[in-house]
């Protein structure tokens, strides 16, 4: 409350003392501007006296030179007090955006807390007193533990790598922090470039200095539990009090490491291996390559650097990525984030621009994207481009390829006309036989009822049954739910009740069954 106060004492007394320097600088000019017109016409009466001369002429045109201008000036300092008044406030503001976004990022926090104990509390209670009192539980936010009393895992990495610049091998240095949940779900990341002094053991300095980022960014979110995870064996050895060193630099960071670490609670290191803490060690190596480009960029008299409006940060021009349709740009890193995340949703990426539905050509993809995640989304594009009518689905179990009956006819165009009467087709991918009839793989001088005997029919019902799976009464394919709720979206297009198979039209149920289960929602 005192700092309220005192914050707002120091508004009114900056808002008195801008209306002061205001009215100082107003009268200044005015009595500045009189006396120069005193001085025009002093001069004007001066020179109509005497010959014209070159020097009388120019002199009679003189600019005005008002005192605000000369720094030495009352109206001169008046001037530099305001800005210095501009500048604070400036500073004052940004202050406070930073404390709010610090504000907002620990409350995120502790209510991802909240509802991460409160799934745990729910999977405690027992069959028999959920059935009873299921509907009725509820835990309002701020009755469950903060970030206070659960422990985050903080992943950290410190490199020093030697990169090639303008034909020159050059070393460079950078930061990886990762602070993850007890789900290891990230809630904080960071990556950091570090200027390297040419000092020895430089490799133990970057590591330590990560570590101390990694632990102060902890303690501003307000964690006072964490684990620390390092593949270094030397910062592992100082974090457990065993280390030993000479190097003045690295004893004054071990004694700040010191100090941080009595701010929380429970603070516990852990030696692993580089493959546990590759996220950490991933954005290490990004801040490398930033800090890399930017060299090569400032050394070559230009300034190629743009800010990303996703993550904020001032990435090499050409790791920016340029949609074709909309021109909105966003850094490499992000972009391919963003892709991977609606990939695996199923669908179609779009920009990632608030309200803006511009598809993302893949051929432009490319260059941000992984081979298997080009392959992914070309698969993606394919289904969506193929009609749910017009999907053939090779039944080979080891291929599996998307086809349209289209190019299923072109791949049989050589067949003879008993055979493609016989159903026999060829997949585009496995270049097998299968039978478009009763899709399955060919059967010579089979029919289709013989081949799909009834033992063999009956005990996959049986399976089905027992596995409670449902069949797909379009396409035919047996659909399995893993988890998530009761409305399936099949491969064909269709979209239906698992629990009943009525079809689901313009994502709305038809029937009246429940759309999930707590089972299939809350899992530990």
């Amino acid at each position: 409350m005192e700092d309220v106060d005192d914050d707002t004492e120091l508004l009114i007394l900056l808002s008195e003392q801008r209306r002061e320097l205001t009215a100082a600088i107003a009268a200044d000019f005015d009595l500045d501007f009189a006396f120069q017109l005193q001085m025009q016409e002093a001069i004007k009466l001066s020179s109509a006296s005497q010959p014209s001369s070159s020097s009388s002429s120019s002199s009679s045109h003189q600019p005005f030179l008002f005192l605000s201008e000369v720094t030495d000036s009352p109206a001169g300092i008046a001037h530099l007090i305001a800005e210095e008044i501009d500048k604070f406030e400036l500073e004052r503001n940004d202050r406070e955006l930073v404390e709010a976004e610090t504000r907002n990022m620990k409350e995120n926090l502790n209510r991802l807390i909240h509802d991460q104990v409160f799934a745990r509390q729910i999977l405690d209670v027992p069959e028999a007193e959920w059935i009873r009192t299921g509907d009725y539980i509820e835990k309002p936010y701020g009755l469950l533990p903060s970030s206070n009393e659960e422990v985050f895992r903080v992943y950290v990495k410190g490199l020093v790598s030697d990169e090639t610049v303008m034909n020159v091998k050059m070393p460079f240095a950078g930061i990886g922090v990762a602070i993850c949940d007890t789900s290891d779900c990230c809630v904080f990341e960071l990556r950091k470039p570090y200027l390297l002094g040419g000092n020895e053991g430089e490799g133990d300095l970057v590591e330590l200095k990560a570590l101390i980022e990694a632990l102060n960014a902890a303690v501003t979110l307000g964690i006072k539990r964490v684990h620390i995870f390092c593949d270094s064996n030397s910062v592992y050895q100082h974090l457990t009090g065993k280390g030993h060193t000479t190097n003045n630099k690295i004893v004054t960071l071990i004694d700040e490491l010191n100090l941080i670490q009595r701010k929380f609670a429970h603070c516990s290191p852990f030696l692993v291996t580089q493959n546990n803490v590759k996220f950490a060690c991933q954005l290490a190596r990004d801040a490398i390559v930033s800090q890399a480009n930017k060299f090569v960029e400032n050394n070559s008299g230009k300034t190629l650097l743009e800010e990303c409006t996703i993550c904020f940060e001032s990435t090499y021009i050409a790791q920016i990525f340029s949609i074709n349709k909309c021109e909105h740009r966003y850094c490499f890193s992000c972009m391919r984030k963003h892709v991977e995340a609606k990939l695996h949703q199923g669908k179609l990426p779009e920009c990632p621009h608030e309200g803006c539905k511009s598809e993302l050509e893949i051929e432009s993809c490319k260059k941000f994207l992984e081979p298997k995640l080009y392959d992914i989304m070309s698969s993606v594009i394919k289904e969506a481009s193929i009609p749910p009518s017009e999907k053939v689905y090779c039944p080979i179990p080891s291929c599996s390829a998307l086809m349209s009956k289209t190019e299923v006819q072109e791949l049989a165009a050589n067949f003879s006309g008993v055979a493609l009467e016989a159903g026999m087709r060829r997949c585009g991918k496995c270049l097998r036989l299968f039978c478009i009839n009763c899709n399955a793989p060919w059967h010579f001088n089979i029919n289709c009822s013989n081949y799909k005997q009834p033992e063999n029919e009956a005990k996959l019902k049986s399976l089905a049954t027992r596995k409670l799976w449902r069949q797909c009464i379009k396409c035919r394919n047996l659909v399995e739910l893993a988890e998530g709720c009761y409305h399936i979206y099949c491969r064909c297009g269709y979209e239906f009740c698992y629990t009943c198979g009525a079809e689901w039209i313009q994502k709305k149920a038809t029937c009246r069954c429940p759309i999930w289960d707590e089972r299939n929602i809350i899992y530990r």
